[in-house]
């Protein structure tokens, strides 16, 4: 057999095996040395390959791409700095945890740091990001082909986790590359006969998930039913199907939840939104909670965090699904490592509470969604607060929601509306490092792989920042609705005490860019619109959910004027929550 049919056979070994795991996405990058695997995934009639002229946009398209599908995407590029451009999703996959696999094609070992053109260290160039990282040899009759198939089937393995991640398998060719004619005879794929007669991987995997202790959940009951204030907060669960037992548990507790914007719950019509409550000092004062429940992620919010500082409950327990410490402030006091939906469905069963907890919330939180639904009437102008109300009110509960870093997922976050008697979207947002990068394109991917029409929220900065993950909105199965607020700069460093330093804050810190987003609309040919009334975002964002075509929506503000609303809505609130209390 020749190198380039064993190459050939090689490439699409991998290919198909990848498939028969029920992994159909693949994001490709143009290159040479990775010819073999394009073409093999190109020709495969079971993949759907996205071509991406960025690496970044495509790591970050199939980052989105998990979120809305629980399956990771396969990305595959070439030889050089190619790989490199991935770091960033990576990153944000392998501290999210989501499923990602990417494969690079690499030089042949006698190129390697030798001077060779488009040659680095690639084999573990992610480092501690990635779940398992491999390089596997040059093609070659003296490797058996069912030692590839179970590489691969380890690869799928451990990107799913438990926890998932990024898999990085590195793939050296030697030339030539281009595909050519092979058959699937010979003594290098006889001992495939087998695996060729069905259409099931070599190498199957029983994910044996964490279980639920009977001794943790006798300890957490023991002391949510001994606290005289118990408090609850969901951090990030996905989905809000999977994410209804923790309001189980608090409605059966009579607890306060606070339920953070990536828990899915945040917009449910059943819960109170809490965190305005955090703004004032007289609750936060008042309302000193024993004992603290936290199921499942992060919190993007700093208000939680400082208020359980302050607090400094006896107790501070928290359930997670994955072994990494979840534990920035050192504040808890019993770690749990286990499905938080399942625990809490299982704890909702053994508890018995029969006394409300603590102050009487309910009043103080419908006056402030009255407050809110008031500051967001069709006449006054809009702003980035009323644009996430709005948006949050509005957007068809079965389209998905993703949120970009900054401003938008704070905003969002604190004022929110809570959507009675409809069901809310589901909601992505690339929190596990927290970037403004790759947004865009992390939004696309999430539309893909839910399989259903998406809005992004995002800033000016972030929006410039993937701006080239425009040029394939047009050409997407489900459409991405872009609302761009437009302060012209970073608007969150306003919030800051630098904001305070005249001398330097606008050239360092403010970042004015002073560019058009309705040329760069007008560029990529998607439609824009730019209401400057609550009335006018409704109706236009309304209209566009209704379109099925990609659309940008420009709000247009500046950073002084966003601080001044913020800051008098916010003292507004606080009068009512001291009112109520």
């Amino acid at each position: 057999m020749t190198n380039i049919q064993i190459t050939t056979l090689w490439s699409t070994l991998i290919i198909e095996e990848l498939v028969r795991h029920g992994i159909r996405r693949f994001c490709i990058s143009p290159g040479s040395r990775s010819t073999p695997l394009t073409a093999a995934a190109a020709r495969h009639s079971g993949t759907e390959c996205t071509i991406f002229p960025d690496e970044r946009a495509a790591a970050f398209f199939a980052l989105g791409y998990a979120r809305g599908s629980k399956k990771p995407a396969v990305l595959i590029c070439t030889s050089g700095t190619a790989a490199a451009n991935y770091f960033p999703g990576v990153v944000e996959a392998s501290l999210d945890k989501q499923p990602m696999i990417v494969l690079s094609a690499d030089r042949p070992f006698e190129l390697l740091e030798t001077g060779a053109n488009q040659t680095i260290r690639q084999s573990g160039l992610f480092g501690n990001y990635t779940r398992w990282n491999f390089q596997l040899p040059e093609p070659s009759e003296s490797t058996p082909a069912i030692a590839v198939l179970s590489a691969i089937d380890y690869a799928v393995k451990r990107s799913l986790g438990p926890p998932p991640g990024p898999v990085h398998l590195n793939l050296p060719f030697r030339e030539p590359f281009d595909p050519v004619e092979t058959s699937w005879s010979g003594p290098w794929v006889q001992p495939l006969e087998n695996w060729k007669n069905t259409e099931e991987p070599l190498n199957s995997f029983v994910f044996n998930r964490t279980e639920i202790t009977r001794s943790s959940l006798v300890r957490v009951k023991e002391i949510l039913e001994k606290a005289s204030r118990p408090f609850l907060a969901a951090g990030q669960l996905d989905p809000f199907q999977d994410a209804e037992p923790v309001l189980g548990l608090a409605k059966k507790m009579k607890a306060p939840l606070y339920c953070d914007i990536t828990s899915q719950l945040r917009l449910h019509g059943d819960t109170e939104a809490l965190q305005p409550l955090l703004f004032s000092q007289h609750f936060l004062s008042d309302y000193k909670p024993d004992a603290v429940l936290h199921l499942g992620g992060k919190i993007v919010g700093k208000h939680l965090a400082e208020a359980i500082r302050r607090w400094a409950p006896e107790h501070f327990i928290v359930v997670r699904n994955h072994p990494d410490r979840y534990n920035p402030d050192h504040t808890a006091t019993l770690s749990i490592e286990c499905p938080p939906v399942e625990f809490a469905r299982l704890l909702a069963q053994e508890i018995n509470r029969t006394e409300q907890s603590g102050l009487q919330l309910n009043n103080a939180c419908r006056a402030i969604q009255r407050e809110l639904d008031q500051y967001c009437s069709p006449e006054n102008p809009v702003t980035e607060i009323s644009t996430a109300r709005i948006v949050s009110s509005i957007i068809p509960g079965d389209h998905g929601l993703f949120l970009a870093n900054s401003m938008p997922i704070r905003d969002m976050d604190n004022y929110a509306a809570l959507r009675k008697g409809c069901m809310p979207p589901s909601c992505g947002m690339n929190r596990g490092a927290s970037g403004i990068d790759g947004n865009i394109a992390s939004a696309a991917g999430f539309a893909q792989g839910a399989e259903k029409p998406v809005t992004l929220l995002i800033g000016d900065l972030s929006f410039l920042h993937d701006i080239n993950s425009l040029t394939f909105l047009q050409n997407l199965r489900h459409p991405l609705t872009i609302v761009v607020i437009n302060n012209n700069g970073g608007g969150i460093f306003s919030f800051l005490p630098v904001a305070d330093q005249k001398d330097i804050f606008e050239t360092h810190f403010g970042t004015p860019q002073n560019y058009s987003i309705r040329s760069a609309a007008e560029t990529f040919g998607i439609p824009f619109m730019r209401p400057s009334t609550n009335g006018e975002l409704i109706a236009c964002y309304t209209d566009r959910c209704r379109s099925n075509v990609s659309g940008i929506i420009e709000i247009t503000g500046t950073r002084d004027q966003n601080v001044m609303e913020h800051q008098k809505l916010n003292a507004e609130l606080r009068r009512i929550i001291d009112r109520h209390l």
